[in-house]
């Protein structure tokens, strides 16, 4: 039977898979062959750059599959993938490459002084500023139902905190995984509503998904939300985004590691590329990026909780950092001279 299912896979062609979700089936080839690049850019020592062309076109490749809501998880491994239709490959390659023009590509700063709530470079915090040998896990777009429960059990049994960053609709819908997260001790933070990319929205959407997900999540489970990621990363340098996330009394927080778990299902690889991005760091220290919803993230973080409790490096939440910045003690750090 499993023989019989690669075979099919091998053979897909336009007429099958295309028809039904053809960008999608081939945005996910261009993935592959991005990430494989970004792979050898690292290997290079090239370090991590949210602001490269490469990393730009995996973001809007890893949009336009989830927009037609491809499944990932429908063929594996991605190496049975084949480009069967040149055409649409290239229509897929164009769809990228027309949104990366009209995308903003420029350096994003944060600020190394203090981080408060603001449109301005206070108002987000990227991890290139973290004390040395500090890093924080972070996990998007749960909570999941059962796989939230196993990256937590696995952080208890390492002593290590982590960020979690929920979707509003996801917390309401598994409210016994967020309250595990509080009760464990862990950050709960925002990741918007529905994961919209809110450069496309309008107004009433980006407020729904900022303003009134925050709401949800605070008066369901009694807690102040303080931190926020925008879905994909899009609409970090857009004003009105940024000003409107400040007004909700929270700071954007984006990453300087990303495990790419979201497409990789190899959880070697996926600690590989961490490891490769953490080494590449000026300070090695910052915010590695996970997806608490995919099975592979679950062995790869533990993977990565081995590694920072071996080489005895601090791991601590985004929002103690964030105080540390601050000039606040915060026992997961070593204090500043001037701290009392």
């Amino acid at each position: 039977m499993k023989i019989l299912f690669l075979l099919s896979c091998l053979i897909l062609s336009n007429t099958s898979i295309a028809t039904a979700s053809s960008e999608s089936y081939y945005a996910n080839i261009y993935a592959d062959q991005l990430i494989k690049k970004f792979d050898q850019q690292l290997a290079n020592g090239k370090a991590f750059n949210n602001s490269s062309e490469l990393y730009k076109r995996i973001q809007l490749t890893r949009e336009l599959i989830e927009h037609n809501d491809y499944d990932l998880k429908k063929y594996d491994p991605t190496s049975l993938l084949r480009v069967s239709n040149f055409e649409n490959y290239d229509r897929v390659q164009q769809l990228v490459e027309t949104q990366l023009i009209t995308s903003t590509v420029d350096t994003l700063i944060e600020n190394s002084l203090n981080v408060y709530p603001s449109a301005s470079r206070a108002g987000n915090i990227t991890g290139n500023t973290f004390p040395e040998n500090t890093w924080s896990l972070t996990f998007d777009d749960g909570p999941h139902k059962t796989i939230t429960s196993k990256v937590l059990n696995n952080l208890i049994s390492y002593g290590q905190q982590a960020s979690f960053f929920v979707l509003a609709k996801k917390a309401i819908a598994h409210p016994t995984a967020v309250q595990s997260i509080l009760d464990y001790g862990m950050e709960l933070a925002l990741h918007s509503y529905s994961h919209a990319n809110l450069s496309k929205a309008s107004a009433e959407t980006i407020d729904y998904e900022i303003f009134n997900s925050k709401h949800i999540v605070e008066n369901s489970f009694n807690t102040p939300l303080f931190l926020f990621r925008l879905p994909f990363g899009a609409g970090v340098r857009n004003p009105y985004i940024r000003q409107r996330i400040a007004d909700a009394g929270m700071v954007h927080v984006f990453w300087n590691v990303d495990t790419l778990d979201w497409k990789d299902k190899n959880p070697e690889s996926i600690f590989n590329r961490v490891l490769l991005q953490m080494n590449n760091s000026p300070k090695n220290s910052g915010i590695i990026l996970f997806h608490d919803i995919h099975p592979q993230t679950v062995i790869a973080s533990k993977m990565v909780m081995e590694y920072l409790y071996s080489n005895k490096l601090k791991v601590c939440t985004v929002g103690e950092v964030v105080k540390y910045i601050n000039n606040s003690f915060q026992a997961c750090i070593k204090p500043k001279k001037d701290s009392i």
